[in-house]
């Protein structure tokens, strides 16, 4: 490594600020970098790797199985259903007797990050192999109630034909629950795999790990262990690193997005650190006489919140040495602690902070959310850090944390391990429906927009939704677990936010009907002033289902969403009563990048997220073009002072 700059070479750092210049006259600085009321605008994580798919260069030799193809499609009732058009971007298997070979990457790995989007026909089956070794399982499992280990997104089982019979398959590990979608879909796979570990004689010393599988957004799987090859696997041996594969030899898959970020075992490491701790506060003022540390050392742990004997106002800045393995981009996250959004300190500045390294600014934190992230380019080698941090507000610990992403490393932190923030005493509190429907008031976070008037209803058989009742808008829709409540609940509940728990659709969330002078109307964000929208509550029916009623202008509805068979689907029902005719009003049912009528006559939505069916008791729906993409709109027509609307969404 390059030895340290002389002190003469480098740029003065706040550490250096600090011990020569009045604290308040830092703090006035820190103001000025930190306390602007604009955006967090928090470096994204680095991104992976993308495998290229405008030619078969990433892979092995491919079988005839395999081809590339710019667009599929798939009917989700026809078994084995897959039809490639001509292209690049998307990966096809599609086997026969003559030709049914598994891929491999041409590049091998240890430890990665995978994510990817497959789209499984009706019935089919392949996997994903982690070093061509450890399944992951790719199945049509669309409404499987309780999944086993062959299910889609199931660790698959090893197997031993010396056992007995009955029990030569072993170790298997199904999915926590049910996060697959019908056939004909694309999904979404993430996969953080740890290979296993060899000492320097071979001799393996640590299994094979998941540390973590999501499915369409949920996690299901964490920190499962392998002790060697799932069946089928190409090898059967364990080695440091090996091939991805994915299955070709079973039924027709299609995969696409596939990226990826393989890891070393290296971290950034810190050594000879000091800590300068300032108790007190002051307004941002010049004229505050100059302020001493009230303590100081060093942190041989690191970084560390254990410092001071203040937990309201301070000011702590750390500076030493910081050890980067590999050249490239870093990624640097501050987390603050008692940055809780708390009603009481809206509006004021009581935390912030600014990582500087070789005088460089790496991270800067405003203040306005309790984490801010940014990023540097590093060389390998010893590098001059200085991270400052204040807190000015009362109550609440002091506790933070320092995390650190590079190109082969992945998320780690860079404290003192004894100064680690603490995880809530309270815990994930959680809301699920029992025997009967739950309907939940709460706050909800929608694509950035707290809805202040949310009700969230779970049904025990298990496909829950969220409505905006202001505008009876559809927000979400989701199966499996109900609602994560915590910050409804913890300490003051200062967000009031519920969380949709399951593998979740986010729909667009505007109003569900609107009176639209011409078919070319843009869909409105809110209701129309000119016809007012009334929410008039709600009734139960006999199994505890509500149904929504609510006023636009001079029509009457009444709204039901009754969930499918073995939660495939949803249904609403919506039933319009109007005294006088009511012209040019519209349901949207769908809206997203695009929209796709398949042969069956239902709807392929927002690039094969999910499937929407208008009923029979409906008007022919109309597709149209709008400056975000497309939408789905069906026109409501009136029977004397009758009309309905029935559309499903399936996923």
């Amino acid at each position: 490594m390059p030895p340290l700059p002389p002190s003469a070479n480098r740029v003065p750092t706040l550490m250096d600020a600090l011990s020569r210049y009045p604290l308040v006259l830092c703090l006035f600085a820190l103001g000025l970098l930190l306390g602007s009321r604009t955006p967090a605008t928090a470096q994204a994580p680095l991104p992976l790797t993308p495998v290229s798919l405008a030619s078969m260069d990433a892979f092995q030799a491919a079988g005839d199985n395999w081809q590339l193809a710019g667009s599929v499609d798939s009917r989700r009732d026809e078994p084995g259903a897959l039809t490639a058009a001509a292209g690049t971007g998307i990966l096809v298997n599609r086997p026969t007797e003559a030709a049914r070979d598994n891929l491999f990457t041409a590049w091998e790995h240890g430890d990665i990050e995978l994510e990817l989007d497959v789209l499984i026909p009706n019935g089919s089956n392949s996997g994903i192999y982690l070093q061509g070794r450890y399944e992951v399982q790719l199945f049509d499992s669309w409404g499987i109630e309780h999944p086993r280990h062959s299910d889609c997104g199931g660790i698959y089982e090893r197997w031993d034909e010396s056992r007995p019979e009955g029990r030569r398959g072993y170790e298997g590990q199904p999915p926590r629950f049910n996060a697959s979608r019908a056939p004909g879909l694309w999904q979404h796979v993430k996969i953080l795999f740890h290979a296993p570990r060899f000492d320097a004689s071979g001799r393996k010393i640590a299994n094979a790990r998941f540390g973590r599988v999501e499915l369409n957004g949920v996690v299901i799987h964490e920190n499962v262990e392998v002790t060697g090859p799932t069946r089928a696997a190409a090898f059967t041996d364990e080695q440091p690193t090996g091939p991805l594969m994915l299955q070709g030899d079973h039924g027709p898959v299609a995969f696409r997005h596939l990226r990826y970020k393989r890891y070393t075992q290296e971290r950034v490491r810190l050594r000879d650190v000091r800590y300068r701790f300032y108790e007190g506060y002051a307004e941002l003022r010049l004229d505050v006489p100059l302020l001493q540390p009230t303590e100081e050392g060093t942190a041989a742990g690191g970084i560390t919140w254990n410092v001071g004997t203040s937990t309201d106002t301070f000011v702590v800045t750390f500076e030493g040495l910081a050890e980067v393995p590999t050249s490239g981009p870093y990624r640097f996250v501050l987390a603050l602690d008692w940055i809780t959004g708390d009603p009481h300190f809206q509006e004021k500045t009581i935390g912030g902070g600014l990582l500087q390294i070789d005088g460089r600014t790496a991270l800067e934190h405003d203040g306005r959310l309790r984490e801010a992230a940014g990023q540097i380019d590093l060389e390998a080698g010893i590098h001059l850090f200085s991270l400052t941090y204040f807190k000015s507000r009362p109550w609440h610990g002091p506790m933070m944390a320092l995390y650190v992403e590079g190109p082969d490393t992945p998320l780690h932190v860079l404290n003192d391990p004894t100064s680690l923030p603490k995880p809530s005493s309270v815990g994930a509190i959680a809301v699920e429906p029992a025997q009967d429907p739950l309907i939940l008031r709460s706050f909800l976070d929608h694509r950035g927009t707290k809805r202040t008037h949310a009700a969230s209803v779970g049904d025990p058989a298990g496909i829950h939704y969220s409505l905006d009742l202001s505008q009876a808008a559809l927000l979400y829709v989701w199966r499996g677990p109900f609602l994560e409540t915590t910050s409804m609940w913890e300490s003051r509940g200062s967000d009031q936010l519920a969380v949709p728990e399951g593998s979740f659709l986010d729909l667009p969330g505007g109003p569900s009907l609107a009176l639209l002078d011409d078919p070319e109307t843009p869909w409105p964000d809110s209701v129309d002033q000119a016809a007012p929208y009334r929410f008039r509550g709600y009734d139960l029916d006999g199994e505890g289902r509500p149904t929504f009623r609510y006023n636009l202008g001079p029509v009457a509805v009444e709204d039901r969403l009754v969930p499918g068979e073995q939660g495939r689907y949803l249904t609403r029902h919506q039933a319009l009563h109007a005294e006088q005719n009511v012209a040019s009003l519209w349901c949207r049912v769908a809206a997203g990048s695009a929209i796709i009528r398949l042969a069956d006559g239902t709807y392929a939505v927002d690039d094969r997220t999910y499937y929407v069916e208008v009923g029979e008791g409906s008007a022919p729906p109309v597709l149209r073009t709008t400056a975000a993409g497309q939408e789905l709109l069906v026109p409501v027509r009136f029977q004397g002072s009758e009309a309905e609307v029935t559309y499903s969404i399936i996923w």
